[in-house]
């Protein structure tokens, strides 16, 4: 029997959102109701209370569960959750302390679980591309996820941040409608996690951004490259501040041209071009091994409506596209690419819920490919050894594809059953592609 995913109250509190799914529909002040915004309520109106002082407070809980159906490296049949708890305050300090167009935050995480894709899907031997639960990752362990204060100049045009983030909240960020890693959220994370570091960790960090025009924006920043704050050894490795062992600075720009009436018949979109330099030093990726004095990445997201159903300006079809190119040199993988549709509102009986259908791609550096040949070879190896312990499988592309459907039971309860194909797992071309169902289930406390 596997070990305990959850800490029993965790496990308490996601039984308690899976049990609403049986219930009838309630007034909005009634603990059931599908117009509920909070799962525990309103505190008596005190809640509102605060909010409108400056203190608005959040916790929720996100469940990712996942079962191999057929293929991947081990195709014994498996049940692996993965989970996490996220508690944070925002403050508007100009409520608070008169502090004209300034916010600060604070965000404690604290995830838990299995990954299916560890334990069933990859070859054990082959490094991680993909992964079917996206929030599986970065340890099991509580983690100072966010605390920054943020202020804004001449009218807000010009908006200064700095403290503790992760950097994909203010540069690469995308939308998450999916449980696949490579569908969900920014990208750089997912192939140069070394120096970039997404949600769940935080780093010290500064930004700037400018709204030179109506439509347009530009953004730049300055993050630590410091390898403590991915260490998962104990709780406080979560909440490490020093700067001890910093090895350089990851400075991305973005350029972000945000058109209001422009394009698609006046529908929302957004779109973002941006690269980065890494002043840490970097290890060649091919034979040599050679260091490099740094490092580099490029990117694109691009996210915009195309329908509007009736007058509901929030129904509709979405497209998003987001790929990076990253150093050759020095990164394993050299591009990844994600392509996704979904539909808000599918049915006038469901506003809020959502279809969507997305694909994405791993390309992995031919370089790192030559690399585990030679080295197999220089061990013996001329073909795929699925026994020998010191054999290195031998990596190409892997290929992502999710379906789901999003049920909105209401602003508190979200729940996506989901299917995934994977297509050559880790990019081992001997590794039977993988079908697996996944169930994501998000309750707002």
């Amino acid at each position: 029997m596997q070990e305990q995913l959850l800490k029993p109250p965790i496990l308490k509190l996601v039984t308690l959102s899976l049990a609403l799914l049986g219930c009838q529909l309630a007034s909005a002040n009634e603990f059931y109701s599908a117009d509920r915004q909070w799962l525990f309520g309103d505190w008596n109106g005190e809640r509102k209370q605060l909010e409108d002082q400056g203190y608005k407070f959040t916790a929720s809980i996100m469940s990712q569960s996942a079962t191999n159906l057929a293929g991947g490296y081990n195709e014994d049949k498996s049940f692996d959750n993965a989970a996490q708890l996220t508690l944070g305050a925002n403050f508007d300090l100009n409520k608070i302390a008169g502090w004209e167009n300034t916010t600060a935050a604070i965000m404690l995480t604290k995830r838990d679980g299995n990954s299916l894709t560890l334990e069933r899907i990859k070859d054990p031997r082959a490094s991680t591309l993909g992964n079917s639960q996206e929030i599986y990752g970065r340890g099991k362990i509580w983690r100072l996820t966010q605390a920054w204060i943020k202020t804004g100049f001449d009218d807000n045009h010009v908006q200064f941040k700095i403290g503790r983030m992760g950097m994909s909240d203010d540069f690469n960020s995308s939308q998450c409608e999916f449980q696949n890693l490579l569908l969900c959220g920014g990208q750089l994370g997912k192939s140069i996690g070394s120096i970039w570091y997404n949600w769940p960790v935080s780093l010290w960090g500064t930004n700037v951004k400018y709204q030179f025009a109506p439509d347009w924006s530009l953004g730049v920043g300055v993050y630590e490259v410091n390898p403590d704050n991915v260490k998962t050894d104990s709780d406080s490795d979560g909440f490490n501040l020093d700067m001890d062992n910093v090895e350089g600075a990851t400075i991305p720009v973005e350029l972000a041209w945000k058109p209001k009436l422009a394009t698609f018949n006046a529908l929302p979109g957004e779109y973002k071009l941006g690269a980065l330099y890494s002043t840490a030093e970097a290890k060649d990726v091919g034979i040599s091994g050679e260091i490099h004095d740094g490092k580099y990445s490029f990117w694109l997201n691009a996210q915009q409506q195309l329908t509007q159903y009736g007058a509901d300006s929030k129904r509709g079809l979405y497209i998003s596209f987001n790929g990076v190119i990253n150093d050759r040199d020095t990164t394993a993988v050299e591009s990844t690419q994600q392509l996704a549709l979904w539909y808000k509102g599918p049915f006038d009986s469901r506003p809020n819920d959502s279809i969507g259908l997305g694909l994405a791609n791993y390309v992995v550096n031919d370089r790192v490919t030559d690399k585990q040949i030679a080295t197999n070879e220089g061990r013996g190896y001329y073909s795929y050894d699925a026994l020998a312990s010191d054999y290195v499988p031998i990596q190409h592309d892997e290929l992502n594809l999710e379906l789901n459907y999003t049920y909105q039971w209401s602003p508190a309860v979200m729940l996506r059953p989901n299917l995934q194909y994977i297509y050559q797992p880790s990019g081992v071309k001997e590794v039977d592609d993988a079908w697996v169902a996944g169930l994501s289930v998000k309750v707002n406390f």
